[in-house]
């Protein structure tokens, strides 16, 4: 697991570490629409977990599925012997 952030530390908004995520107008709006990291609310301040974030991105990366062995934007030469 990858760990962008550390896992013994909180950040809150403004913290510049949490602008890798994104910017505070769209955590805000992940927050109301319950998507993104966990976050713990405390009166009107916002508290993310080091550990939470790194679970959050873990949980969101991409891995391709096989490896191309061409170019995926050039024609792929045919091998068949009839074709001149």
């Amino acid at each position: 697991m990858t760990q962008v952030f550390k896992d013994d530390r909180t950040y809150i908004l403004g913290d510049p570490e949490l602008e890798f995520i994104g910017s505070k107008q769209k955590l805000a709006q992940w927050r109301y629409r319950k998507f993104g990291p966990a976050w713990i609310s405390i009166g009107r301040k916002i508290i993310y977990l080091g550990r939470d974030l790194n679970s959050w991105l873990e949980e969101n990366r991409t891995v391709p599925k096989r490896h191309l062995d061409h170019n995926p934007c050039m024609p792929i030469k045919s091998t068949d012997n009839n074709s001149q």
